[in-house]
């Protein structure tokens, strides 16, 4: 019986322009008899306003059905529920006055009323039906200041300059998914309203595991092919293109990073035209290609690096800071090594220090690179007394600590000290499940990966892949 109540809800979208049209002709036909030549029309009013208030009183009961489905939420969703009902209970008033003589401003006052009332129902509905910015979205600034809309982000000057989520994923999610999926319409209880809703996903599992593609349900579903019953967006909704199902890639990747840039993140040249593009920077690229001098790594900084025993290059065309890493993995790097890192400070953002003997000593050189956002450690020297430098570290959002077999559960405290971390790779060190799952209760927001399939993750997030 609900599922057939659900069946009928469906309806709602095609009888909702019923009494809308029939209340138009309606009123003006009212209008319009008012002149003596046009009189004989007044008898077809109390037809039109009946046909008017039982088409809206059938279109609020199946907007009620539908209602029960759930899925709708937040103010838009109210408000369309009672000012649908109220409409259809002022036309119902307008049916009465039309079978009597009443005054012509009556049955004037209450034609106008019933016109304000479709107008602002059919808009809360469109709002469910669009997302509730889609009236202004376009609208000049004064207007939107009027309407006490959201003020316009402005866009950034720079892809290095713009905010990952913001700028960037929160506008093509909105583009693609924000019709069924925001803070009134939440399709299968999932709102992309925000970054935390986005994450946490509705009744399939988490949208977004930050830093595992695997267990992101919102990748899984925008990736199955046109025919899979699981795809979406659904049937008649436009999909996310080839460039931005890349960007969304990367973002999880890097571990759905918020409230930064995308310079602090890190972006290499393959991603970097589809950010702009999808910023809207596609225009502006060239001009700001143009002084490459300004954007280029610093040439003496490079070959100090490169005498001192590593290997250095810039990390986007736009961005100057550098990628570093040894030059001879498994060979230790000595003091004079470490000073050339320490020098080169705040110009590193990603270094990879993989199989260089460091240990927990030589991790107190570290401390002077600021800008360092991914970090690889593995198989080196580094044990729980170590782990702690790492928090001095105010960017870092993804550490590999593979094979270092002195990293064990002791070290879990100080990792989730790490505040800016979203992704940590612990394969092949002392540190036990007991522990993984003792740190994701603490820092939900770092993806933990204890075997090279990320299986440890993967579980705990219940992945797609794990439901198949």
């Amino acid at each position: 019986m609900t599922d057939f109540l659900f069946f009928l809800g469906r309806f709602h979208v095609l009888a909702l322009h019923l009494p809308i049209g029939i209340v138009i002709v309606a009123v003006v036909l009212d209008f319009v008899a008012r002149r003596e030549r046009y009189r004989a029309l007044a008898q077809a009013a109390p037809f039109l306003w009946g046909a008017a208030a039982l088409s809206a009183v059938l279109t609020v009961a199946l907007g009620y059905m539908h209602f029960a489905e759930g899925g709708f939420a937040g103010a838009s969703g109210n408000a369309h529920r009672l000012l649908g009902t109220t409409t259809a209970v002022v036309m119902l008033l307008g049916w009465w006055l039309a079978t009597r003589p009443a005054a012509i401003w009556a049955k004037l006052a209450i034609g106008v009323l019933a016109l304000v009332l479709v107008s602002a129902t059919g808009h809360y509905g469109g709002n469910l039906t669009h997302g509730p910015t889609f009236l202004v979205e376009y609208a000049p600034g004064f207007l939107r200041s009027w309407l006490g809309a959201e003020t316009k982000r402005p866009r950034p000057a720079s892809v290095a300059a713009a905010d990952p989520y913001l700028d960037v994923v929160q506008p093509l999610l909105k583009q693609r998914c924000g019709a069924c999926h925001n803070g009134d319409k939440r399709e299968g209880s999932f709102s992309m309203a925000t970054y935390a809703s986005t994450l946490a996903g509705g009744d399939t599992g988490r949208a977004i595991v930050p830093g595992n593609l695997e267990g992101s349900e919102l990748y899984f579903r925008i990736t199955r092919p046109a025919d899979d019953e699981k795809v979406m967006p659904a049937e008649g909704k436009t999909p996310p293109t080839k460039d931005q199902i890349a960007i969304l890639k990367w973002w999880i990747e890097k571990g759905a990073p918020h409230a930064t840039t995308i310079g602090d993140v890190g972006i290499d040249g393959a991603i970097e035209p589809l950010l702009a593009a999808q910023i809207g920077l596609g225009d502006a690229a060239p001009a700001a290609a143009a002084p490459a001098a300004a954007v280029a790594a610093d040439p003496e900084l490079v070959g100090k690096l490169f005498a001192a025993g590593f290997l250095a290059r810039q990390l986007s065309q736009s961005d100057p800071r550098l990628v570093v890493s040894v030059n001879s993995p498994g060979a230790d790097l000595d003091k004079a090594a470490l000073g050339a890192l320490a020098a080169a400070g705040s110009q590193i953002a990603d270094l990879n220090l993989q199989n260089a003997g460091i240990d927990d000593g030589d991790l107190g050189a570290l401390g002077e690179l600021g800008a360092v956002t991914e970090l690889r450690l593995s198989r080196n020297k580094i044990t729980d007394r170590g782990v702690s430098a790492l928090a001095r570290l105010p960017k870092l959002r993804s550490l590999n600590l593979y094979g270092n077999v002195g990293v064990t559960d002791a070290a879990v405290e100080a990792l989730g000290r790490i505040a800016t971390l979203r992704q940590l790779y612990l394969w092949q060190t002392g540190v036990t499940s007991a522990g993984v799952a003792k740190l994701r209760t603490a820092r939900p927001d770092v993806a933990v990966q204890l075997d090279a399939a990320g299986g440890i993750a993967a579980v705990a997030a219940g992945t797609p892949a794990a439901k198949k």
